[in-house]
C-alpha cells in the first residue's frame, strides 16, 4: 500500500542542509585549531628542548674553560671543541680563554649549541700572579766564605763569566775595605772606614758601622742588630732605578757625608738624619720623630707603625769539616809523598827544594798527569814551590787534589795545557767533625801563603780550617773556604765556583729574611661576575 506523508511543509530540506554545513564547518575549525595547537605545541617542545641543550652545552664549555685555566698556565690555556654527554653529538660548545692586557682579570667565554639554537655564558675571575718564596733571587753560587772574624783590604775581587761573586763570613765581625761584586753576607757586624764597596746587598746578623771613607751600597742594607747602625755610605742605584732598603732592627744613624741615600729606611728604633738626604721613606716606632740635622729632609714621608717586623739574621751554615776520601775522586793516580833525606820522585823534597840540578821538579811533574792526581802531601811539614824552580806546569789533567798541612806557593804559576779545563783543589783537612774550623797548627795559625802566585789559569778552590796569608799577592781563579783571612800583599780574586765534594755551593741556605717574589706565571682567582651573553634562536 502507498502512503503517503500529507503533513510536511515547503522549506524543511533547505534548513536541514544549513544545519549539516554549520555542523561540518564547526566540526572542521576544531579539527584545525587543535592540529594547529598539537604543531605549535610540538614546536615549542622542540624549541624549549633546544635552548636548554645550548645552555648545558655552554655550561659544560665554561667547566671545560675552567678546568683548562686550572691547568697549567692561565693565559696560555686552550680549549678543544666538544659535545654535550647524552645528547648524541647534537648539542655542541666551543669555549675560549681570553686575560686582559693589565694582567689583572681573565675572561672565559663558551658557547653552547643546540637544534640551530645557540647560548653564550661569560665569566671574569681575577688573575692571581704566582709567587713563592726565596731567600735573596740576587744571589749567584760563587763566594769567598770566611768563618772567623777577619778584616779584608788589598784585595781586588773581579765578577767572571757572568758570576757576582759574594762574601760570606759566618761568625763575623768583618771588616770591609774592598769592592763586593755581588753580596756581602755576615753573621755579626760590619764595619769599614775606608773603601767598602758592595754591588749587591749586604745581609748582617749585627749592626753595620760605616764611619768615614767613600763606601758605597748599590742594593739593600739589612741588619738584624738591635744596637745602633751607623752609616754614612752612598745607598741605592742609578738615577730612575726603584728605591733601596735600609731596615735595622734597633737604631740608624744616617751619617753626614754628602753622599745619595737612594732608599726607603725602615728601623726598630730612633732614626737620625744628618745633613742628608732621604730619598724615600722613613718608618720608625710610634711615639719616635726623626731627628733631622740641619739640610737634611725625608722626600718620601714618614711612617710611625705599632707593628714594624722583626728583622731576621741570616741563616748561616755552621763550617763543613772536610777529610780527604778516596771515593770521592774515583780513578785518581795517587802520589804519596814521604818524608825522606832523599830526593826520590815521592820524597817531599822533590816538591819543595833545590838540589842543584833541578828545582821543584814534583810542581813542574804535574804537567804529565791527565786525568785525576791526588798528590798527598800529608806526612811532609810543607808542600812549597818556594826553592828557586818558578814552576809553571801547563796542566791536562781534569782534576788536580793536593793534600798539605801547610803551603807555600810564592813563585807558582799554574797554566791549562791546550783543550783542557784543569781544576784544581788545596786541601788543608779537618779532622775534627764538630761543624767548626778546627786548624791542626793552632786556632790562629796561618797556613797558607801564596806570595804572587799565578793561579789565573785554572779554577781552584782554597779549603783550609786555618787562616790565609796573602803577603806578596798573587791572582786566584776560583773561591776560598778559610778560617780567617789575613790582608798583606795586594791580590785578585777573579771569583769561579769551586767547591768540594758533597759541600753545597757558597749560596746553599744564605741570605738572611725569605723575600715573595713572582715567577711570571699565573692561576684563577675568585669570580669577579658571570652573565649569560645571549643567544640565538
Amino acid at each position: 500500500m502507498l502512503v503517503t506523508r500529507t503533513d510536511e511543509r515547503p522549506g524543511d530540506d533547505g534548513a536541514a542542509l544549513i544545519s549539516v554545513v554549520i555542523v561540518a564547518l564547526v566540526l572542521g575549525l576544531l579539527t584545525v585549531a587543535l592540529s594547529a595547537a598539537v604543531m605549535n605545541t610540538t614546536r615549542t617542545t622542540v624549541d624549549v628542548r633546544g635552548t636548554l641543550q645550548a645552555q648545558a652545552a655552554a655550561d659544560a664549555g665554561m667547566a671545560a674553560a675552567v678546568a683548562a685555566a686550572k691547568a697549567g698556565e692561565v693565559c696560555a690555556a686552550t680549549v678543544p671543541d666538544g659535545t654535550l654527554p647524552g645528547s648524541g653529538g647534537g648539542a655542541a660548545y666551543t669555549a675560549r680563554v681570553t686575560c686582559d692586557d693589565a694582567m689583572t682579570s681573565v675572561t672565559l667565554e663558551a658557547t653552547g649549541t643546540a637544534g640551530g639554537t645557540s647560548t653564550t655564558v661569560q665569566a671574569v675571575h681575577r688573575l692571581v700572579p704566582e709567587t713563592t718564596e726565596v731567600i735573596d733571587p740576587s744571589l749567584t753560587p760563587v763566594g769567598l766564605v770566611i768563618y772567623e772574624g777577619s778584616s779584608m783590604g788589598q784585595v781586588t775581587l773581579l765578577a767572571h763569566g757572568g758570576n757576582e761573586p759574594q762574601i760570606v763570613s759566618v761568625k763575623g765581625p768583618f771588616g770591609c775595605r774592598l769592592t763586593v761584586p755581588g753580596n756581602l753576607i755576615v753573621g755579626g757586624d760590619v764595619t769599614s772606614s775606608d773603601g767598602c764597596n758592595v754591588a749587591g746587598d749586604i745581609y748582617v746578623g749585627g749592626t753595620v758601622t760605616f764611619n768615614g771613607g767613600a763606601t758605597t751600597v748599590t742594593g739593600d742594607i739589612v741588619a738584624a742588630g738591635t744596637g745602633l747602625s751607623r752609616i754614612n755610605s752612598s745607598i741605592g742605584g742609578p738615577a730612575g732605578s726603584p728605591l733601596s732598603t735600609v731596615r735595622t732592627g734597633g737604631a740608624v744613624d744616617l751619617l753626614w757625608s754628602g753622599a745619595r741615600l737612594h732608599a726607603n729606611v725602615v728601623a726598630g728604633g730612633a732614626v737620625t738624619v744628618n745633613s742628608r738626604v732621604v730619598e724615600g721613606s722613613v718608618t720608625l716606632p710610634a711615639g719616635l720623630t726623626p731627628s733631622i740635622g740641619s739640610g737634611g729632609r725625608i722626600d718620601g714621608g714618614v711612617v710611625n707603625s705599632d707593628s714594624i717586623p722583626v728583622v731576621e739574621p741570616p741563616a748561616l751554615p755552621g763550617w763543613i769539616d772536610y777529610t780527604y776520601k778516596p771515593e770521592d775522586w774515583p780513578g785518581a793516580v795517587v802520589v804519596t809523598l814521604r818524608k825522606v833525606s832523599d830526593m826520590s820522585t815521592t820524597s817531599c823534597r822533590y816538591f819543595n827544594e833545590n838540589n842543584g840540578t833541578f828545582a821543584n821538579q814534583g810542581w813542574k811533574d804535574l804537567a804529565n798527569y791527565t786525568g785525576t792526581v791526588v798528590v798527598d802531601a800529608r806526612a811532609c811539614d810543607l808542600l812549597t814551590s818556594n826553592a828557586g824552580g818558578n814552576p809553571a806546569p801547563a796542566l791536562k789533567a781534569s782534576h788536580v787534589v793536593l793534600l798539605a798541612k801547610r803551603y807555600n806557593t810564592t813563585g807558582l804559576t799554574m797554566t791549562s795545557a791546550p783543550g783542557a779545563s784543569p781544576r784544581v783543589w788545596f786541601i788543608t783537612e779537618d779532622t775534627v767533625p764538630d761543624a767548626k774550623p778546627t786548624c791542626p797548627l793552632g786556632a790562629t795559625a796561618t797556613n797558607f801563603d801564596t806570595n804572587g802566585a799565578n793561579l789565573d789559569g785554572v779554577r781552584s778552590l782554597i779549603y783550609t780550617p786555618c787562616r790565609l796569608s796573602v803577603s806578596g799577592g798573587g791572582v786566584l781563579l776560583g773561591s776560598l773556604y778559610t778560617n780567617g783571612f789575613n790582608s798583606g800583599g795586594q791580590i785578585t780574586i777573579k771569583g769561579e765556583l769551586m767547591t768540594l765534594p758533597g759541600m753545597p755551593p757558597p749560596d746553599a741556605g744564605y741570605g738572611g729574611t725569605p723575600v715573595v717574589v713572582e715567577t711570571g706565571r699565573h692561576t684563577l682567582g675568585e669570580v669577579l661576575s658571570r652573565r649569560d651573553v645571549g643567544g640565538e634562536p
